[in-house]
């Protein structure tokens, strides 16, 4: 094979084989053939001061000063051999081949713009500059290739439409006050941080986002200590694959009233060992969504939450998907924590485990209007599962379960149909309070294993309960299904079933006024007990009472039947209403004290044997 044909073929088979070629050319132009390489290449000349001319020849084989040299700006060249791509193909009728020079001024590694003068930060900076000022708002890629971890000192501005990428780790020592980002984005539209490394100082987080900056976004980001992605004012931010170790948060937002972060999304998202929350958002926060995510061990520093939503005007918030072990702490944590106003939060498929007995809130809402919670789960170890207070309104809650108790002081038109399994335990507290003033309170699905206590127990507390109901409510193995306490008025108990429970199953404490009793249905009542408990006990005074549609079964034979009657009625009530009572196989009468009733009515009254 002749010189020339080898020549020929070296050149094919070499990456980026147009400059080979031209560069052979030239020299047979000349008189001269050039020599084919042979052993090992040095490398060439920098190209940097030679322009765009001089960036098209990066990766190539170079005639230069008699020898064969591998073309190189700073270290890029061998990771361009390997990994770059020489042409990139446009979409569209105008596609065409990309030229070298084009794609070299769109990603650059930052060693290329380490001097003697520049630490690595600056040089991170400067590559950033060099982009920004070639490409302006269509920025490109600074590559942080492999090799020994990155120390900076001071936050590194971002520009438009750059993207930041590379496993070789970043050290921030500590910044010298806090609230700072290892990236400034300030204004910057489209910068995104890819599949970084990073050790932060507890001074300084990932990124600070404000500015109006629109379209930032983090990738595969691994954290270890630091403070949050914060932003401070963002738009379209998304953020996905991120897990943090220790530090302070993984994502806050808001830092003042005059603040506005909108529509950001994180997905993928983990947290463990946390000093404080791992979501933070605080004032004027709209559309923030968060999905698939996994926290463990957080607010160890301070009684706190794990994920806190509230302040100024937050809303359009969804919480979904993911799991939140409050567990690790010292602390009295919380699982979720909605505050101040915030609208239009969805909960939906979530798992909350592991907090404390003495005073840990599963989910705990302070101040919002229309919350929506769904399929999601509450384990039994928190003092509350759920808690609502005075200046909330329009929650609900359908699907799931909920195995700690669940509260409602003062708020209204709440909603909340979950399984609650109480486990046998002997507390005497109810699987639901409702009281203190609220109103239109809701209770469905079902209630197992609280002996000690009742289902339900409505009002109580300053300012009582009025206008709930329970509904489509089943309940077996507890002291009592509903009780109304004091203050009380207007509940409706429609369509509920019991079985095993061990004392009355509605109990309607005196003066509880207009309770609406219908569709009750209790089997083999006062279970274990020596004493006969009534299916319905009225105190006096419960004027306007209405009972209809009310079943005693007892399903046990001679001495083993212990369901005591359908009704008794303990004093004097007027207006009352009672009608179809059915008393099935009990021991005893089938209703008592209806004669003590004035200006009522007493309908028909059923004994089955």
């Amino acid at each position: 094979m002749t010189s020339d044909s080898l020549r020929r073929r070296s050149a094919f088979l070499l990456p980026f084989a147009a400059a080979p070629v031209a560069s052979a050319a030239a020299g047979e132009a000349a008189g001269s053939v050039t020599p084919l390489p042979s052993g090992p290449l040095e490398a060439a000349t920098s190209l940097v001061a030679e322009g765009a001319a001089g960036a098209a020849r990066q990766g190539t084989l170079a005639w230069q000063a008699g020898r064969w040299r591998l073309a190189t700006h700073g270290d890029l060249a061998a990771a361009y051999l390997n990994v770059i791509p020489t042409f990139r193909q446009a979409a569209g009728e105008d596609a065409r081949p990309r030229t070298v020079e084009e794609e070299l001024r769109e990603r650059v590694a930052f060693t290329q713009f380490q001097t003697s003068g520049r630490n690595p930060g600056q040089a991170i900076a400067a590559a950033i500059d060099y982009l920004r000022r070639n490409n302006a708002a269509a920025g490109g890629e600074v590559v942080l290739p492999h090799g020994p971890p990155i120390h900076v000192v001071a936050p590194i501005a971002a520009a438009p439409g750059i993207v930041v990428r590379g496993t070789r780790p970043i050290e921030v020592p500590d910044f010298p006050r806090g609230g700072l980002g290892l990236f400034d984005v300030d204004g910057a539209d489209d910068f995104t941080m890819a599949e970084l490394v990073l050790s932060l100082g507890r001074r300084c987080g990932p990124a600070r986002i404000l500015g109006d900056a629109k379209g930032f976004a983090a990738r595969g980001l691994r954290i270890r200590e630091g403070r949050s992605i914060w932003f401070k004012r963002g738009r379209q931010a998304r953020i996905t694959d991120v897990i943090g170790y220790g530090g302070t948060a993984i994502i806050g937002a808001g830092a003042g009233p005059d603040d506005l972060a909108e529509d950001i999304v994180a997905t993928n998202i983990q947290g463990y060992d946390l000093r404080d929350e791992a979501i933070d958002l605080n004032y004027n926060v709209r559309s923030f969504h968060l999905s698939g995510f996994t926290f463990r061990r957080c607010s160890l520093f301070r009684n706190g939450e794990v994920i806190d939503i509230g302040g100024g005007e937050c809303r359009d918030i969804t919480i979904a998907d993911g799991l939140i072990d409050c567990s690790g702490s010292t602390h009295t944590v919380a699982g979720i924590r909605i505050k101040r106003a915030t609208r239009n939060v969805a909960i939906h498929g979530v798992h909350i485990i592991n907090g404390k007995p003495d005073g840990s809130i599963g989910i705990h809402v302070t101040s919002a209007t229309n919350v929506s919670i769904r399929d999601t789960h509450v384990d039994n170890s928190f003092a509350r599962g759920f808690f609502a207070e005075p200046s909330v309104r329009d929650v609900s809650w359908q699907g799931g379960r909920c195995d700690s108790p669940l509260q409602v002081n003062g708020a209204s038109d709440i909603r909340l149909d979950v399984t609650h399994d109480g486990g046998g335990t002997a507390s005497d507290r109810p699987a639901y309070a409702i009281g203190f003033g609220a109103r239109r309170v809701t209770i469905g699905g079902s209630v197992r294993g609280r002996p000690g206590a009742a289902a339900v127990a409505v009002g109580g507390g300053r300012g009582g309960a009025a206008d709930c109901e329970v509904a489509g409510f089943s309940v077996d193995q507890v002291g009592r299904a509903v009780i109304a306490q004091n203050g009380c008025d207007r509940l409706r108990i429609l369509d509920l079933r019991s079985n095993a429970a061990q004392q009355e199953t509605v109990l309607v404490t005196p003066g509880c006024r207009n309770t609406q009793i219908r569709g009750v249905l209790s089997v083999d009542g006062s279970a274990g007990r020596p004493r006969a408990f009534p299916t319905v006990r009225l105190g006096r005074d419960c004027h306007g009472s209405i009972l209809r549609d009310v079943t005693a079964r007892d399903t046990r034979e001679g001495e083993d039947r212990s369901s005591g009657p359908v009704i008794i009625i303990d004093g004097p009530s007027r207006g009352v209403i009672v009608d179809a009572l059915v008393g099935d196989n009990l021991a005893g009468p089938t209703q008592i004290g209806t004669d003590r009733l004035q200006e009522s009515s007493v309908g028909a009254v059923l004994t089955l044997a």
